[in-house]
């Protein structure tokens, strides 16, 4: 970790964001500090990207009901996560179209008076944007198009306009996005070296591990941690073995009380029963026992009452601190067993791709094999993938497949958003009845009306437990997972629920991912490269 004399950048006083039928969150209270890498997380869904709209003043949703304080105390800059780039040329993209102007009319000998106003002081900038572009690995020509680069280039343009705002704090919405290790390695040396400081929305544990602080967000407001990633979970983990702790205290001390509450009763029944029987011998007046009786009932009626409120109490307790295990305990997810064949199940020979690497591509897969698909962007990764999947319908001479396959990407583009989750379920096994359907979605935490709403309303993290869900119960059970980049979008929780999915999956699996510490929690150690 990197200690500076800090000072804040940006003090956020009772922030709250509702929508009309939602509560997204209330009465935040937290401080930016200068100088430093900060991260902002939680699941999908929970309002990180609004929070930072609301950060750069540019929220602008209907319906929507905010209040609270942003002060800033210095200037900022904004990556959004979609739709960043609208330049036709690099030197448009960094936003020095006017400088670079200026700096071609003095090479060409038609400058004036203003361009060496606009330039004084500035000399060195050329230099600063080639070290830039060349660290990022983009071309140095400010007037190549814009067009012409991969979505990994396009991104690293991006964030190297707002790199150039040395005094500007930085608001980054998912910055690694699109981009490979190479590529990753690069902003995270250069979010270092920004002098004025950065918040950045991302699921990339490499990345999360090398910033200051961590702000998570969650149903239960936002809370901060002074340190990396991993020492936030360390945290975390700690915090809910304390609360299940709590909750076997609770269970115990509720079991206890009911056990009181049995034993006072059986003991005044006793009394009752003695009384009654002194009664029946006359040996003391009548007026006196039946006194002592309706004393004796409102006395049990009264301890009975006051035993029920203290387990009513503490049932209460234990209901509340069961619901919050539930919102903060990660999920699992275990793929089912099923018979598989032995031996080698893929061979590709001399196989040539329409897209990327035109070297031959050959390949064995056996059965189970797991596979780490690598190599840089636009070398044809996903094409493979496709073309092996294609089998099914359009074979290829080049291509042996003898099992069942399935392909999976970010987007889980087999499952339909314009229809309900238990619609896509009973589309792709029809045996299962809309009950059984429900108690598996239940187990996994999607109870209730989500079964009927349409998929497109659900989060990322509800969606990959759908789409999982689906996989495991499809008749024929695939033998192959083609999985291209199945954890993009993906919150840290979910990403870990699919890891653990993969590791338990019995097939043999083809990986394509950038995320190196998802593919070792998936249990992948094996990596064939495309060059």
């Amino acid at each position: 970790m990197r200690f500076f004399m800090t000072q804040q950048a940006c003090v956020i006083s009772q922030l709250t964001l509702e929508f009309p039928s939602k509560v997204m969150f209330k009465h935040l209270n937290f401080s930016l500090e200068s100088n430093q890498v900060s991260a902002l997380i939680g699941r999908n869904g929970q309002g990180k990207s609004l929070l930072m709209q609301m950060l750069n003043k540019m929220l602008a949703l209907d319906s929507v009901i905010t209040s609270g304080q942003i002060s800033w105390h210095v200037k900022y800059a904004y990556l959004p996560q979609l739709h960043r780039l609208t330049a036709l040329t690099i030197a448009e993209a960094l936003d020095i179209l006017d400088i670079y102007d200026a700096f071609k009319r003095v090479e060409q000998g038609n400058a004036d008076f203003d361009d060496y106003d606009l330039l004084e002081g500035k000399w060195d900038l050329p230099t600063l944007w080639n070290n830039l572009l060349e660290s990022a690995g983009l071309p140095t020509d400010l007037d190549f198009p814009v067009k012409n680069l991969s979505e990994g280039q396009k991104t690293k343009l991006a964030l190297s306009c707002l790199f150039l705002k040395s005094g500007h704090y930085l608001l980054l919405d998912e910055p690694s996005n699109h981009l490979d290790q190479e590529s990753r390695q690069w902003l995270i040396d250069h979010l270092k070296k920004h002098p004025a400081g950065s918040l950045i929305i991302s699921h990339d544990r490499t990345l999360l591990n090398e910033v200051d602080h961590i702000y998570h967000l969650n149903e239960h407001g936002l809370h901060h941690t002074t340190g990396n990633y991993e020492k936030f979970y360390g945290q975390y983990q700690t915090n809910i073995a304390a609360l299940e702790q709590s909750i076997q205290q609770s269970q115990r001390e509720v079991k206890h009380m009911k056990q009181k509450q049995h034993d006072v009763l059986m003991k005044a029944q006793k009394r009752e029963r003695a009384g009654n029987k002194l009664r029946e011998s006359n040996s003391q007046a009548k007026i006196l026992l039946d006194f002592k009786k309706e004393q004796a009932g409102q006395s049990i009626a009264a301890i009975q009452s006051q035993h029920q409120r203290q387990i009513s109490n503490s049932q209460n307790d234990l209901k509340d601190k069961k619901l919050l295990l539930e919102t903060v305990k990660p999920q699992q997810f275990v793929f089912p067993s099923f018979h598989k064949k032995s031996g080698e199940i893929l061979r590709i020979k001399k196989l040539k791709l329409k897209h990327g690497t035109q070297k031959p591509i050959d390949l064995a897969i056996q059965a189970a094999q797991k596979i780490h698909i690598t190599g840089q962007n636009g070398i044809g990764k996903s094409t493979l993938l496709k073309a092996i999947h294609a089998q099914n319908n359009q074979p290829c001479d080049s291509i042996h497949l003898s099992v069942e396959c399935f392909y999976l990407d970010q987007n889980f583009s087999f499952l339909c958003d314009e229809m309900t989750v238990i619609e896509n379920l009973s589309h792709l096994n029809n045996e299962l009845s809309e009950l059984e359907w429900r108690n598996l979605l239940g187990q996994l935490r999607i109870r209730g009306d989500k079964g009927i709403q349409l998929l497109s309303q659900l989060s990322g993290g509800e969606k990959l437990k759908v789409a999982l869900l689906a996989l495991s119960q499809i008749e024929p059970a695939p033998e192959l997972l083609l999985l291209d980049e199945p954890e993009n979008h993906l919150d840290i929780e979910s990403r870990e629920l699919l890891a653990n999915a993969i590791q338990s999956y019995e097939g043999a699996v083809l990986l394509v991912s950038h995320d190196q510490l998802f593919v070792e929690s998936s249990g992948i150690h094996e990596s064939f490269s495309l060059i």
